[in-house]
């Protein structure tokens, strides 16, 4: 692989067991290291579908996917995104089928670690731990998900993930900077279990009343600590004042279809 020194790479779970990565144990005694094949997958394409037998995992390079679960009634369900470092395709209690489907959202790299190389460095106490706490990390972050879902306001659920995205952004050396929404507003919709309108309605609230600012899909975080009051619930948002959407007229910062 190429590029292993790239921000993806330094996040992967894989990193210290990896055939290139500058920390891999290459002693003698050492595990034979992961050989990990590379793919690009076109924006739209599955990486795995729901039911497939599991043959291998595929951690993110660059780009994002969606997981989407589809019911035995046919109904599909948003369930989650993965941002470049993520590993796609571990699946809980080491189950023989996919859960989900994955599709990639944009153009994405992936590399394809065979489950069975997986299985073998699993033997190694240290590893297991980490892949274990990767995906207790994957369950939590699924649980506060179904708990907003199931009780929260619209408003908190985009406040949430909107929170949630600008945290894995920071995580990946993203600072201060814009983050890119990859996902539609459907998608949006679907995952947190509201309409398209109302997603769309929330944002340019959002905007309106200075907590974000969005140019096409690049959207940045104006107001944190508003943003996290609107998500624990703690006061009524507040309302847009005329003079301020005079003020915004024009500027570019207006939430735009996407």
């Amino acid at each position: 692989m190429s590029d292993h020194g790239s921000p993806s790479c330094s996040l992967c779970l894989f990193r210290h067991v990896c055939r290139d990565a500058p920390t891999a144990d290459m002693s003698p005694n050492a595990q034979k290291p992961l050989q990990p094949a590379q793919v690009a997958v076109p924006a739209g394409n599955v990486l795995f579908r729901q039911g497939r037998p599991v043959s291998a995992v595929f951690p993110l390079r660059q780009g994002s996917a969606k997981q989407v679960y589809e019911s035995p009634l046919g109904w599909r369900q948003v369930t989650g995104f993965s941002l470049s470092g993520d590993i796609l395709g571990l699946e809980p209690n080491e189950a023989p089928a996919h859960s989900v489907s994955a599709i990639a959202l944009q153009d994405t790299e992936c590399c394809v670690v065979a489950i069975e190389a997986l299985r073998t460095h699993m033997a190694d106490p240290a590893f297991r731990d980490s892949v274990l706490a990767v995906m207790r990390h994957q369950a939590e972050r699924e649980r506060i998900l179904l708990v907003a879902v199931g009780s929260m306001k619209a408003a908190q659920r985009l406040a949430m993930l909107l929170l949630d995205l600008d945290t894995e952004h920071r995580r990946r050396g993203g600072a201060d900077g814009p983050l890119t929404l990859a996902m539609p507003r459907a998608d949006i919709a679907s995952l947190l279990g509201l309409t398209l309108e109302t997603v769309s309605r929330l944002l340019s609230r959002f905007a309106s009343v200075g907590l974000i600012s969005v140019r096409q899909r690049r959207l940045r975080l104006v107001d944190r600590d508003g943003l996290a009051a609107v998500y624990a619930d703690l006061e009524p948002m507040p309302r847009q004042a005329p003079a301020t959407t005079a003020a915004r007229a024009g500027t570019g910062d207006e939430p735009r279809p996407f």
